[in-house]
C-alpha cells in the first residue's frame, strides 16, 4: 500500500490481480480505469497469481493546483471539482466513459507539453459528467496511514493473499504485524473498516469470481480453491457480497 500527495489516473492496459483501495479489495484486469484523490492509500497486487504477472499500465499524475491556485474552484469547473471530492474514495469507471477516456489516455503518449494539458482537462470534464463510476473506499474511510503502518499492513496483506486458501489461525496473521491477537484486531479494524475474517471472506469471494469468469471449474470446486469447505455457506457469503448467486454471477459476467 502506498499513497502520495497527486491526483492519479491508472489505465491498465494488459494485467490483472487484485486492487486494494482505501478499506476496499476487488479485482482488476485488462482496461481497467481507477482515479485516486490524494493521500488515498492503494496498491495493484498479483504476486499470487501463479504466472502471467505482466501489468503495462499508463499513470498520469497531478496536483490540484496545476494551472494554478483557485483554478478549479471557478464556476465553469464545479463539476471536475465535485469529482475531486469523489476521487478521495477512488473511483472505478465503466462502459462509454472507459472507452472514451481510455482512447484519450492513451494519445498523451504522442503530445507535447500543451497538448497534454489540454487533453487532460478533456479527460477530467468527461469524467466528471459521468455516471458510469463506482467509488471504491467506503465513506467512513479514514486515510491516516503513515509510511511504517503502510509497510505493515502491505506484510498483512501479502501474508493473506498467499494463504487465503488455508485456514489462518489470528495468532499467525498477528505474528506478521508483530502484535498479539487482541491487538491485532484492534488494529486490523481501525485500518480496514473490517475485522479480519470479514475481510479473508471477501478476499476468497474476489478469487471465485475469477474463477467463476473463467468457466472452467463446477461451483463446488472453485468453492474449495476459494478456501470454503461448505458450498452451501459458500453460496450464502457469495450472495451477500456480490448480491448474485454463483450461478447467476457467471452467467451475468457471460452476458455482458
Amino acid at each position: 500500500m502506498h499513497y502520495h500527495p497527486e491526483y492519479e489516473l491508472i489505465l491498465i492496459l494488459k494485467g490483472s490481480g487484485k486492487k486494494f483501495v482505501g478499506d476496499a479489495i476487488s479485482e482488476f484486469n485488462d482496461g481497467d480505469l481507477s482515479f485516486f484523490g490524494p493521500n488515498l492509500p492503494h496498491t495493484f497486487y498479483n504476486k499470487h497469481l501463479s504466472s502471467d504477472r505482466d501489468i503495462h499500465q499508463i499513470v498520469v499524475q497531478f496536483y490540484e493546483d496545476f494551472l494554478g491556485a483557485g483554478f478549479f474552484d471557478k464556476r465553469p469547473f464545479k463539476l471536475i471539482k465535485a469529482l475531486f471530492s469523489r476521487s478521495v474514495l477512488g473511483c472505478s469507471f465503466t462502459g462509454n466513459t472507459l472507452q472514451a477516456v481510455s482512447r484519450k489516455i492513451k494519445g498523451l503518449l504522442e503530445m507535447d507539453e500543451t497538448e497534454i494539458i489540454i487533453q487532460l482537462l478533456s479527460i477530467l470534464d468527461i469524467l466528471s459528467k459521468s455516471s458510469e463510476y463506482t467509488l471504491l473506499s467506503s465513506i467512513g474511510f479514514s486515510n491516516d496511514f503513515d509510511p511504517k503502518e503502510s509497510e505493515r499492513m502491505s506484510a498483512v496483506y501479502e501474508y493473506i493473499l498467499h494463504h487465503f486458501r488455508e485456514d489462518i489461525p489470528l495468532s499467525d496473521i498477528a505474528s506478521q504485524a508483530c502484535l498479539s491477537p487482541q491487538a491485532f484486531c484492534r488494529y486490523f479494524k481501525k485500518y480496514t473498516r473490517k475485522t479480519f475474517s470479514e475481510f479473508l471472506i471477501e478476499v476468497r469471494i474476489g478469487h471465485a469470481c475469477r474463477l467463476l469468469q473463467e468457466r472452467s471449474l463446477s461451483i463446488s470446486q472453485i468453492s474449495l480453491d476459494a478456501g470454503f469447505n461448505n458450498v452451501s455457506y459458500f453460496n450464502r457469503k457469495f450472495k451477500s457480497i456480490t448480491r448474485k448467486t454463483p450461478v447467476e454471477y457467471q452467467k451475468a459476467f457471460t452476458k455482458k
